[in-house]
């Protein structure tokens, strides 16, 4: 079964810490336990149960006792990981990948803004498991490299631009603080992230278009009931 989901943006602006752990691996395509694939790129139903575990532990108790609640869950988790499959894909087609110095390097930014043992006791206070967690912040990663190539390089900004989104962001006017001669780099980088975001929810409809997303039916029925 094709299957096309509604967009879901995804947040590569912000890190937010609950985001659930989407998972997409290489698998043989002929077996029957994915759950969902593009050619050889696949989730299967223990990356998408797994990610549902983690997504539940940020919901209240009594909440997740109400069926409606878990249906709604699943199928939001679902377009979720689908959406992930179809950048996971892109980023193949792309030759993009993040590498192990990469992700170990955001850890430790990640981490430095934590006081001592914070961070793990936060982790383990949302049950969210390391390298659960870490799996997701490389998605994270993967999915900024394809914004900058394919949208955020086609943002032009004039220096009017920039700097006003600097008085804005800085709140120059009343700090009195000034804008500087040379805008920070990184800061010029995070505008055309947020600018490319506008972008984002036509691009990947567009990109959906252009890859067979098949849903193994008989699994996703097992896993919904």
């Amino acid at each position: 079964m094709s299957l096309r989901v509604s967009t879901i943006g995804v947040s590569f602006v912000a890190f937010i810490l609950l985001l659930i752990t989407g998972c997409t691996n290489q698998h043989n395509v002929s077996d029957d336990r994915y759950l969902i694939r593009i050619d050889d790129t696949v989730v299967t139903g223990k990356d998408y149960l797994d990610a549902l575990e983690v997504m539940k532990a940020s919901y209240p108790y009594e909440a997740l006792q109400d069926a409606r609640v878990i249906r709604t869950l699943k199928t939001r988790l679902l377009k979720q990981m689908t959406e992930e499959l179809i950048l996971t894909r892109r980023a193949k087609d792309l030759g993009l990948s993040v590498s192990d110095d990469e992700i170990e390097k955001a850890v430790n930014a990640i981490k430095a803004d934590y006081p001592n043992g914070l961070f793990k006791k936060t982790l383990q206070e949302r049950a969210i498991p390391f390298t659960a967690w870490k799996k997701r912040l490389a998605m994270r990663l993967l999915t900024e490299k394809i914004i900058d190539r394919e949208l955020a390089v086609k943002i032009n900004l004039t220096p009017e631009e920039v700097k006003n989104a600097y008085r804005e962001y800085f709140s120059v006017e009343k700090t009195g603080a000034g804008i500087p001669e040379s805008i920070d780099a990184d800061f010029v980088k995070q505008l055309r992230r947020e600018k490319a975001q506008k972008l984002y929810p036509q691009w990947i409809n567009t990109l959906q278009q252009q890859y067979n997303i098949e849903l193994n039916e008989q699994r996703w029925k097992t896993i919904f009931n």
